[in-house]
């Protein structure tokens, strides 16, 4: 199974977290110890030169990290630390220093507090997205389209569509190439997927070789002529795999259900996929819809 792109930053925040509390008691002790400061804390980039500082600005992050504002303003929490532990440890003796340690304590504890915020965010988004697409992924679908369901057929009162797509020939991909490839095959599937789509269209990984598309304020006719532009597109375009010498072209087959008022996900699901089924029927790279089919 993929490791999953945050596991190596939750790994390193838990570490992080615990090895910033063990230096917080180190100079807390130091003082109390009447022991001269490590030269390293009291140099103004202090917080660049620390393991935490050198792993953050390393440039070598996920998206699935960078794109986390906690991350980005996790700079900020960490650069005050430092310098509250610099003034603290420069101040002298009497209400200064103790007026030094509040604020090094306060900017211990939000440094502690945002690392765990960080930390259930990257958590979360472990659970409902997929680990290999980055693309949410079918816990995440239950939760979003039941709601989404009901506010196109009760809210917006607008129609909309649910398509379920599915990589033709995809193990044949990876019986000839590896599975490695067909992993590649995936994730350059669903980045075109996630550029061609409109922003107001949600997009999961449904399973395996298949992506789910929920369409808002189109009716059949007029996502039918989506997917159906987009199936040529998927169609001519080479996709350039490392490890092979020659481009990779690859087709998709599209089935397509409308949203029907009271319907349950699972029913919309159900008709989307006999859809499915009857484009892969039909030979595949094409794209069907209930009607095309319906008694």
């Amino acid at each position: 199974m993929a490791e999953h792109p945050a596991d190596s930053a939750l790994a390193q925040l838990e570490l992080t977290l615990e090895n910033h509390q063990q230096w917080a008691e180190v100079i807390v002790a130091g003082i109390l110890a009447n022991e001269a400061p490590a030269e390293e804390n009291l140099v103004p980039g202090a917080h660049m030169l620390c393991d935490f500082g050198k792993w953050y600005y390393s440039q070598t992050h996920s998206t699935v990290l960078t794109e986390q504002p906690l991350f980005t303003t996790l700079e900020k929490k960490h650069r005050a630390l430092h310098d509250t532990a610099r003034s603290l440890l420069t101040a002298p003796a009497g209400e200064d220093k103790a007026d030094a340690y509040r604020q090094f304590s306060g900017a211990s504890s939000e440094m502690a507090q945002h690392i765990r915020s960080l930390i259930q965010a990257l958590l979360t988004s472990e659970l409902t997205t997929d680990a290999l697409t980055g693309v949410p992924n079918r816990r995440q679908m239950d939760e979003q389209l039941e709601e989404a369901i009901y506010a196109a057929t009760h809210i917006l009162r607008e129609p909309a569509c649910l398509a379920l797509s599915d990589l033709d020939h995809f193990k044949r991909i990876n019986d000839t190439y590896g599975h490695g490839v067909g992993d590649e095959v995936l994730k350059a599937f669903s980045q075109l997927l996630l550029t061609s789509m409109r922003d107001t269209d949600r997009i999961y990984r449904y399973g395996g070789e298949e992506f789910l598309i929920f369409m808002n304020h189109v009716d059949m006719e007029i996502a039918e002529n989506i997917l159906d532009r987009l199936r040529e597109k998927i169609s001519r375009y080479p996709l350039h795999i490392e490890g092979l010498s020659a481009p990779l072209n690859i087709t998709v087959s599209f089935g397509i259900a409308q949203v029907i008022p009271n319907e349950t996900l699972r029913s919309l699901i159900r008709r989307a996929d006999e859809a499915l089924y009857q484009a892969k029927s039909d030979g595949r790279n094409r794209v069907c819809t209930t009607r095309q089919f319906a008694a």
